[in-house]
């Protein structure tokens, strides 16, 4: 993974639920090899408690769904979100399946998680994107900066 992050080396690295579930697992997940990564790729716990790094940004757009969609807590899974934002039916598994699909059957499980991240893209892109970019038009500051400070001040 970390090696593709710095082969294709990108500007903006978009997650749902990043924060709290992706960055913590891998970070752990490398510590277990003897990798930093912050020293690997850069990313790191800022002091807002967000991942951060300072050639790419990360946009978190379970930020944008708690602060600015609208929907009720208990629909903020990004099935949820999915599905009343972008009308896009997102495929879905029961976690208990997943190791058994992971040596079993691993195209349904590919499915799934190709299925989550189409999700994530065009939420973001749909959203998150537009937004944080016209918010940078009118305070002087870079797009990950803006997302922090707003989901500080508002939520």
């Amino acid at each position: 993974f970390f090696e593709h992050i710095m082969e294709i080396r990108p500007h903006i690295i978009v997650t749902y639920n990043g924060d709290f579930f992706d960055w913590p697992f891998v970070e752990t997940r490398a510590a277990v090899h003897d990798l930093n990564m912050s020293q690997e790729i850069g990313f790191s716990k800022n002091s807002a408690g967000v991942y951060s790094c300072r050639p790419a940004m990360h946009m978190d757009c379970l930020c944008w769904v708690k602060r600015d969609s609208y929907l009720p807590v208990g629909s903020q899974n990004l099935k949820a979100v999915a599905k009343a934002k972008l009308r896009y039916d997102p495929v879905e598994l029961d976690p208990e399946d997943m190791c058994r699909l992971a040596t079993d059957e691993p195209q349904v499980l590919s499915n799934y998680s190709v299925s989550d991240a189409v999700a994530t893209y065009y939420l973001y892109m749909k959203y998150v994107h537009p937004f944080i970019f016209a918010l940078c038009t009118i305070i002087p500051m870079e797009p990950d900066e803006v997302w922090i400070l707003i989901n500080i001040t508002f939520i």
